[in-house]
């Protein structure tokens, strides 16, 4: 192997790095080192940065991967991951071979999504358990979720342990982000979309007028499915990931 090359899967808001472990497990992982960061005050990285920036949360990334310069990266990110994962790749923009925003988008909030997330925050502090509830439960499609209800229950199970500390700091650092679409516009890596045609988090309508200022950028759309991917549509989402490896593998 000429370099060493990375491959990261980046969590999502309410989650952790457990999240990866069936696509992880499904697809062939021969020439890269898999790293599974995890966002500040999620899964074992318990400390929340005082400074609630993407920035600040990138480098605490950055941290846990400890890259060498000659080191290669293909990122695959989740939700908030991928938001993380729009500035990060700036960061070490040499470095990057490809990056999968899995349910993602490199675009800021409009303001509904803004008030939304300001609203998510009162709503927690109001009853942090009721809002994990609600918000997990609205993020599969309506149709099927009753199919993962074992999944739903463990990832509630999990977020309820979460401090009011991280959920709050956590969409703070959403609100405050930076559009990054001009960055991966002047990219030198390929990008790669996979998202779910009921997502409620992320209409089609914005993630099309996204992809159509990003020239190059492979969007999959898979069908009967909402924000999470990796549940409802495993399989899938393995195809997909092994896929697009293939294509900067050569």
């Amino acid at each position: 192997m000429a370099e060493n090359k990375r491959l990261v899967f980046i969590h999502g808001f309410l989650e952790n790095a457990g999240m990866w472990q069936s696509i992880i497990s499904g697809i062939s992982k021969r020439n890269y080192i898999v790293n599974t960061p995890e966002l500040p005050g999620h899964g074992k990285n318990l400390i929340v940065p005082e400074v609630h920036t993407a920035d600040v949360w990138c480098q605490n990334i950055l941290s846990q991967l400890n890259l060498e310069s000659d080191e290669k990266v293909f990122i695959i990110a989740h939700s908030m991951g991928g938001y993380l994962a729009s500035s990060l790749v700036g960061m070490i923009r040499d470095q990057v071979t490809g990056l999968c925003l899995f349910h993602s988008k490199a675009s800021a909030d409009h303001q509904q999504k803004l008030d939304d997330r300001t609203r998510a925050i009162s709503a927690a502090k109001s009853n942090k358990e009721l809002y994990v509830n609600t918000m997990i439960n609205s993020i599969f499609y309506e149709k099927t979720k009753s199919l993962y209800s074992a999944a739903i229950e463990k990832q509630i199970n999990y977020a309820k342990q979460l401090s009011l500390e991280t959920i709050v700091a956590s969409q703070e650092v959403m609100i405050s982000r930076i559009d990054q679409v001009a960055l991966l516009q002047k990219r030198s890596f390929p990008l790669f979309y996979f998202l779910g045609d009921h997502d409620n988090s992320l209409p089609m309508d914005v993630l099309n007028n996204e992809v159509s200022q990003l020239p190059g950028a492979l969007m999959h759309v898979e069908p009967e499915i909402g924000h999470m991917g990796h549940i409802e549509a495993t399989k899938a989402s393995i195809e997909f990931i092994q896929r697009i490896l293939h294509t900067v593998s050569e």
